[in-house]
């Protein structure tokens, strides 16, 4: 006879490295699965959800639980920030509401193909237009994600968006500023906090300066300004502010234009507030806070309209194109590599020119002289007309030459 199947039931909660963690363990028909806590207080709570949850659904597993699963998962394995974490469990749920309360085994590939399908013709509640390539590319990676977890636990067989195709070609990087615009932009951003206190304004002006994310901004607390305001203290991981990655930790010079204002916002504040304020309900201003800021500071300036993450991407061009190393641009940004610096962030076009003119000083073409060498510009044209795969691969080759052999 055939071994009839347990029912379905909650285990624990098991004490584990020395108290630090608390373990509990779901199982049901299909097997079995561990959510982990902080506290035992939290794991008892957990053992009462879970609990209510595996008799509601007689063993099944709802999409919305294994989701949330999902999520909690990568930020106790340290792949993903709480804050990152929540939004991307929003957006599965908007994206897969009506399914949310359907086993996960329910969802074939032919549904997850129309889901997908769905959402690239559907115009979105902001724009009113169809979402772009590069964001409905991140809600089938955040799907795709997540349906392999599922069977990597044991809880489907295959995933139903493995075989989905990506349509589409996203446009990478933002509209950036020129040279001229961004300086037009800080004076006109310092000239509304030095006159009307415009702390929002500064901030904007701290982005670009700086080449910070918006949240690293918004997210400073008044301890970080260091050494007499020279050094600004940007936080990768605390209990509060968690980076986009680990990588994100730095504490950069802070510009002499920027230092005595960031300095007049510590005054009569306690180190933990916050640099530059918080909102109405205690907690530091929101992103779309910054972004009108931005805006204020654009129109104020007469330049292009563009948003805080693309003061990021010049504050990149900008570092590339004085010359700075590659690796140090990256870790300025706080990137762990420099694809994708260049990539996201620097403008179409700045790689080219920096690596030309890097090569063209390696095999000694250039020259101090008004008079330039004939020879020296007709290398020069050749050298700026190659792609920039080769002459990458040029600069690598005259690197090894220059070096002298032991």
């Amino acid at each position: 006879m055939p071994r009839s199947k347990s029912p379905p039931r909650v285990k624990g909660p098991y004490t584990e490295r020395g108290g630090a963690r608390f373990r509990i363990r779901i199982c049901d028909a299909t097997g079995h699965r561990d959510v982990y806590f902080s506290t035992l207080n939290e794991a008892q709570a957990g053992i009462r959800q879970a609990t209510r949850e595996v008799l509601q659904s007689g063993g099944k597993r709802h999409l919305g639980n294994v989701i949330d699963e999902h999520m909690q998962d990568k930020v106790q394995r340290g792949l993903c920030a709480a804050q990152n974490a929540d939004i991307q469990k929003a957006r599965l749920r908007d994206w897969l509401s009506d399914a949310l309360e359907e086993d996960i085994g329910k969802i074939t590939s032919k549904r997850a193909a129309a889901y997908y399908e769905q959402l690239v013709n559907t115009p979105t509640r902001k724009t009113k237009q169809p979402p772009t390539a590069a964001t409905h590319r991140f809600y089938l990676n955040l799907a795709q994600t997540l349906f392999r977890w599922a069977v990597r636990k044991g809880y489907i067989r295959e995933s139903p968006f493995a075989e989905i195709q990506p349509v589409g070609r996203p446009n990478r990087g933002k509209k950036q500023l020129r040279f001229e615009e961004a300086e037009r932009f800080i004076t006109a951003g310092l000239r509304l906090f030095d006159e009307k206190d415009d702390a929002m304004a500064l901030a904007a002006v701290t982005a670009l300066l700086l080449g910070c994310r918006a949240s690293e901004v918004l997210f400073l607390h008044v301890r970080d300004l260091d050494c007499g305001g020279t050094r600004l203290w940007i936080a990768a991981r605390d209990s509060e502010y968690t980076g986009k990655t680990g990588n994100a930790a730095r504490n950069p010079e802070v510009p002499d234009v920027l230092r005595p204002r960031l300095i007049q916002r510590t005054v009569g504040q306690r180190p933990e507030d916050y640099l530059f304020g918080v909102g109405s309900t205690g907690k530091p201003r929101s992103r779309q806070v910054l972004h009108r800021a931005v805006r204020r500071v654009c129109i104020v300036a007469g330049v292009p309209i563009v948003c805080p993450h693309s003061l990021r991407g010049l504050w990149a061009t900008a570092g590339v194109r004085s010359g700075a190393l590659s690796h140090a641009v990256a870790a300025a940004l706080g990137h762990g590599s420099f694809k994708v610096t260049a990539k996201h962030y620097v403008q179409p076009g700045t790689l080219d020119g920096t690596r030309t003119e890097r090569l063209v000083e390696m095999l000694a073409l250039k020259t101090p002289k008004p008079d330039r060498d004939p020879a020296s510009l007709h290398a020069e044209q050749l050298l700026s007309s190659l792609p920039a795969a080769t002459l990458a691969k040029l600069i690598e080759l005259a690197s090894r030459a220059s070096v002298p052999s032991l």
